[in-house]
């Protein structure tokens, strides 16, 4: 009797809740918050469950539980809730076996907590029983990154019982944080600038002010809100051009200001004054009557008519630095741009009013400035105007630097993409190619058209490694090592590649500091600077590398890098070869550019000389001249550590790669797991096969035993981490090989330091797979 009630609880609790989660799903648009909606109301039904076993039932519930706490843990997989009766022991939980008692709960809980204040607050909640919510935050790394956010609540019922519900509301968050720190930078930048920033409304009442003004003013921000413009700013029309401004003291300096046409729909407008402590009069004629522009602060020069510059001071002087501020100014302006600074001047001239500012780059692109022109004055029948000038040569660097990052890291994230996808494709074709072999012999005829496609696949798989090493997402090996001896023990291959008609100089550093790399990727990036260099040289020539020791005593900036202050190891390649074109070295690093003739090169040397050097924490350094060669400089980080003595573990024979156990494997794509699950069938082993994540979790759940786990990282629904973490729960002490296209680095930073877990890159070959499995059921 007691076992057909249960059955016949749970068969209307789960029907009820599943009409409940369809109805509010297709209300609200989105599972996840119908399932969060419904979560109290799991809840309620397994107390109510829990109450009639407890009065009519007695033990032939607990089967009943079990079903609802599984169908609840399946409808909300991003909630966690227990419940608990009145002497502290779990009836009810979503997660079965994790709390064992409330006193292991709250221990599990605390140490998710990060703020101090919102554990002793939660812990009160528990302690009391008493209903409430508490947001709060797990970990991070200070700045509002790598952080979770949980929503905590606790519910009281009958009989001194309570649940409680843990909800993740990262996503939520997500996007805010990330808004918000770029507010706050913005922020910081506006309120802390080298000018005074102030907001007016159209009844010329000031309404908000950056802490320069508030500092130049010696006001503070409150006293400045709220009073009129012309009670700061006099003698302007309109609030534009040379004004005074005067401070709490009643004593004034004079700026320049500058204020954008109204806008008819906006309430208030933005204003910047650039000040100029010591200039005494309001127009341009008069502070160059009075000398006095000479010494102010921001570079400014006089402009006639003609062009020539009449005259500038210091701060110009010092602005320019080599060139010299005499003659037509137009001569000192970056030629491209020279057009367009003569049709600006013309205009000034002609309106005799201020116009607008406007960019002038000087000494090439080195100098980049926003000019504010003033108002044309005439001086003995010739008209003049002042140019003065903000540096904004930084703000440009750190613009192009950010564009620049960015357009590298897009199409990084497109060829990591592309390589996970290739390498799931790749890893089918290499497989059963070797499936193929064994069944052909050598002198077979079908041996050798198999071995050309498996040729083939392998050069596609290699174009992969290089896509992925300019994405930085390969998997690199580190070990600390000289280069020195790098080079010497490469320097046979080098010569075989460079030929006979180019001389190879090799010229080592005494005592070369050590350095922490990937030695087979570093052996890469020095083979593929040396084939470049080769091509370059036709005719022949001479092929250099150099290493030596370099100290920085301050952070140095090259292009869009900033290479900070300290020791590193420089790897020279230097060729005396055709040279490349300026124009082309912006683009000499970006993936499938080249220069060179149709089939000769893929355009992803460089690249991969690029992103293996950036994910070793090093820097790329060139420099060409047409007709005299290129410089490739390396600079690597030198490794201040302990020598690191390498550990060999013992190998697996060659010869014998079968072995024996039950491997469950989980792979979404059915070509690679077919391949897979064949081929270590051959060799002797026990597959169980599972598509996805959730399969293969019910198979474990069920009983279903194995020895090891083979499972891809990368899953719809259920990913292989979660799967691993999920399966550990209850096999504690299972193996785990994880098989993906991405590196071992994207995912491993979400587990534990586990020794019983193992990856396998895609693509692999029978060989692989078979050699890895064996190592980690016998060796391990």
């Amino acid at each position: 009797m007691g076992r057909l009630l249960g059955s016949l609880i749970v068969v209307v609790a789960v029907t009820c809740w599943a009409i409940a989660f369809g109805y509010l799903a297709y209300c609200v648009q989105d599972l996840h918050e119908a399932a969060s909606l419904l979560t109290i109301g799991g809840v309620t039904f397994a107390a109510l469950i829990y109450w009639i076993r407890a009065v009519y039932v007695s033990r032939d519930l607990s089967l009943t539980m079990n079903h609802l706490q599984g169908a609840v843990s399946a409808l909300a997989p991003h909630i966690e809730s227990v419940a608990f009766d009145g002497g502290n022991r779990v009836i009810w939980s979503t997660h079965l076996n994790a709390y064992p008692s409330l006193t292991e709960y709250v221990r599990k809980l605390m140490m998710k907590v990060a703020d101090p204040e919102l554990a002793t607050k939660i812990k009160t909640l528990i302690e009391n029983r008493r209903r409430g919510e508490v947001l709060f935050h797990t970990g991070g790394n200070g700045l509002g990154a790598d952080q979770r956010w949980i929503l905590f609540s606790l519910s009281p019922f009958e009989k001194n019982s309570f649940v409680t519900v843990l909800r993740d509301l990262t996503t939520h968050f997500a996007s805010y944080n990330q808004l918000r720190q770029q507010f706050d930078q913005l922020q910081l930048f506006v309120d802390h600038a080298p000018f005074g920033i102030f907001y007016s409304s159209k009844q010329g009442k000031i309404l908000g002010v950056n802490s320069t003004l508030c500092k130049w003013l010696d006001l503070p921000r409150e006293e400045i809100i709220g009073r009129p413009v012309s009670d700061l700013i006099k003698d302007a029309d309109s609030y534009r051009g040379m004004v005074r401004v005067f401070n709490k003291g009643g004593t004034g300096f004079k700026a320049l200001l500058f204020k954008p046409e109204d806008d008819v729909q906006s309430k208030t407008s933005p204003s910047i004054l650039c000040r100029l402590d010591n200039a005494v009069g309001l127009t341009a004629g008069e502070l160059i009557q009075d000398s006095s522009y000479l010494d102010a602060a921001i570079p400014a020069v006089m402009i006639n008519q003609y062009g020539d510059i009449a005259s500038s001071n210091p701060a110009f002087t010092t602005m320019l630095g080599e060139l010299n501020p005499r003659g037509k100014f137009c001569d000192l302006v970056a030629p491209a741009q020279r057009v367009d600074i003569v049709e600006r001047l013309s205009k000034a001239f002609e309106q005799k009013t201020m116009t607008s500012p406007f960019e002038v780059r000087f000494d090439g692109d080195r100098i980049q400035t926003t000019a504010y022109p003033s108002r044309s004055i005439s001086r003995g029948g010739i008209a003049e105007i002042m140019l003065q000038f903000i540096d904004i040569s930084e703000q440009k660097r750190l613009q192009g630097q950010f564009i620049q990052s960015q357009k590298m890291q897009a199409v990084g994230q497109l060829a990591g993409g592309v390589a996970h996808d290739f390498n799931n494709l790749l890893t089918a074709m290499i497989g059963y190619c070797d499936l193929l072999l064994q069944r052909y012999l050598p002198n077979d005829p079908s041996y050798n058209d198999i071995i050309q496609i498996k040729q083939n696949a392998n050069r596609a798989a290699n174009l992969v490694r290089q896509l992925l090493a300019f994405s930085r997402q390969q998997t690199l090996q580190p070990k600390v090592t000289n280069i020195t001896d790098n080079l010497v023990e490469l320097s046979t291959l080098l010569r075989r590649l460079i030929g006979a008609g180019i001389e190879l100089k090799m010229v080592h550093a005494r005592d070369l500091w050590f350095v922490k790399a990937d030695i087979g990727q570093l052996e890469q990036v020095i083979i593929n600077l040396v084939v470049n260099a080769r091509d370059a040289m036709k005719a022949g020539g001479i092929l250099t590398l150099r290493t030596s020791n370099i100290h920085f005593a301050k952070q140095q900036r090259y292009g869009h890098d900033v290479i900070p202050k300290g020791d590193y190891v420089a790897v020279e390649v230097i060729d005396t070869g055709t040279g490349i074109a300026p124009e082309h070295l912006e683009l000499i690093f970006e993936p499938f550019f080249s220069t060179k003739e149709v089939g000769e090169g893929t355009g992803l040397g460089l690249s991969t000389v690029y992103g293996i050097v950036k994910q070793t924490g090093g820097f790329v350094q060139v420099e060409s001249k047409l007709g005299q060669g290129t410089t490739f400089k390396i600079l690597l980080p030198r490794h201040n550590g302990v020598i690191e003595v390498e550990s060999y573990k013992t190998e697996i024979s060659a010869q014998d790669l079968t072995g024996g156990g039950r491997v469950l494997l989980v792979e979404d794509e059915d070509a690679v797991r077919m391949f897979s699950a064949r081929a270590l069938r051959e060799k002797g082993y026990t597959v169980i096969e599972a598509n996805n994540g959730d399969s293969a979790l019910t198979m474990v759940k069920n009983g279903e035993k194995f020895d090891v786990l083979i499972t891809d990282v990368v899953m719809p629904k259920m990913d292989g981490p979660t799967l691993n973490k999920k399966i550990r729960d209850i096999y504690p002490t299972a193996k785990t090989i994880f098989i993906s296209g991405y590196t071992e680095d994207t995912f491993r930073k979400n587990l534990d330091d586990d020794a019983d877990i193992h990856f396998l890159p895609k693509p692999y070959t029978l060989k692989d797979l078979a050699v890895k499995v064996k190592e980690v059921l016998v060796v391990n």
